[in-house]
């Protein structure tokens, strides 16, 4: 038994490591990638259009990176995600104008996609049913992480060096988790669907078909709508403001700090009142943020109000991959999770640009306060499916 818990441990405690590193870049890049763009004069609808841009491909490449994972092997996507990532995040670099932007920004998406496919399927099928939800709570701990210490890095990095120099700063981190991966391989399952011959449908509507698994799709939805426009237009009414790059990170760190405190309290919380209950109240939570968001100019009431927003929305991202995977058969747990991503990446492509008119004609309140509707949305959701 100990050696067995020690050959499920080690990959577990590498991949949530791993993780949590490589959430920096993740988290900074997209801050980054705002900041640069607004620094080039470019309005809402062009940032709008950028992060469409960035969920566009693995929108449509999700699922099926997702059957790689479940069919062929997890550490394929590693490879190809690290290494391209990297890749992506150097030629801003190299060549720093509004154009590289445009190219590179669907890179990031889909690169940093197959780490995620491949990440989020070894911390479930290294779980049992057991320490599943503490295990994905450690691992949504590392990108609570990244959205702390990737927009303020980011942030002093603008202000102290460039903007082109800090797309060099993050490039490093997946380039670094990419060696460690070469090295380490060996420990890291390939996949279990393949050596136990289990061969699932391939059919999504029987997926779609499953209650729990369309609730899960609809909270991630919500979700993922609100974080969206937070960082799209938190970035930008900032520097409205009159805001410095580091004020801006800081802010947008506020909402990481909660995120984290509050993905420590899952495993209790959701113990006692149930997964859904526990994203029903979080969400009204952050319905209240939002509302707040537009009323201040002041940098320490819009980081309480990040801070606020990151209690109620920091839990929903990962309650929701848990419910994903728990609602997926055995054999198309990567499926279930990669239908999530594509979900969510879906939001990058719709969200963005349609606010992005919008907060170009009427200004960033309305786009605010409908995300406070958004949130109620999602509550409402919830409360439903717990009754």
């Amino acid at each position: 038994m100990r050696r067995y818990n020690r050959r499920i441990a080690m990959p577990l405690v590498l991949i949530l490591s791993l993780s949590s590193i490589t959430f920096i870049t993740m988290k900074g890049s997209r801050i980054l990638m705002t900041l640069y763009a607004v620094n080039l004069g470019t309005g809402p609808l062009e940032v709008g259009i950028l992060f469409a841009l960035y969920g566009l491909p693995p929108f449509l490449l999700a699922v099926a990176a997702g059957r790689i994972a479940d069919r062929i092997d997890n550490r394929l996507l590693m490879y190809w995600g690290l290494g391209l990532y990297t890749i992506s995040m150097v030629l801003p670099w190299l060549f720093p104008s509004l154009t590289i932007l445009f190219i590179v920004a669907p890179l990031w998406g889909l690169t940093s996609m197959l780490w995620v496919v491949a990440s989020q399927n070894l911390v479930g099928l290294l779980s049992t049913s057991e320490t599943r939800t503490r295990n994905f709570s450690y691992y949504s701990l590392g990108e609570s992480t990244g959205s702390v210490l990737g927009p303020i890095i980011v942030g002093l990095s603008i202000d102290a060096l460039s903007h082109a120099t800090a797309f060099l700063i993050m490039a490093a981190v997946p380039a670094f988790c990419g060696v460690i991966v070469v090295f380490k391989r060996h420990i890291i399952p390939h996949t279990t669907t393949v050596a136990s011959g289990v061969q699932a449908p391939r059919n999504l509507k029987d997926l779609l078909a499953l209650p729990a698994m369309r609730n899960a799709l609809l909270t991630n939805a919500a979700v993922m709508g609100g974080l969206d426009l937070f960082n799209l237009y938190m970035p930008i009414y900032g520097h409205s403001l009159g805001f410095t790059a580091t004020t801006i990170g800081l802010i947008m760190g506020a909402f990481g700090a909660a995120a984290f405190l509050t993905r420590l309290a899952i495993p209790p919380i959701s113990k006692r009142y149930g997964e859904r209950a526990m994203i029903a109240g979080a969400m009204v939570l952050a319905a209240a943020a939002f509302v707040t968001f537009p009323l201040t100019t002041s940098a320490l009431l819009l980081a309480a109000a990040a801070f606020t927003l990151g209690l109620g929305l920091g839990c929903g991202q990962p309650l929701s991959m848990i419910l994903a995977f728990n609602a997926a058969p055995p054999g198309r747990q990567a499926e279930g999770i990669s239908m999530r991503l594509a979900v969510s990446y879906g939001a990058h492509v719709v969200i963005p640009p349609v606010f992005g008119i919008i907060g170009a004609a009427l200004g960033v309140a309305p786009i605010f306060w409908t995300c406070a509707l958004l949130m109620g949305g999602g509550s409402w959701i919830n409360r439903r499916a717990v009754r």
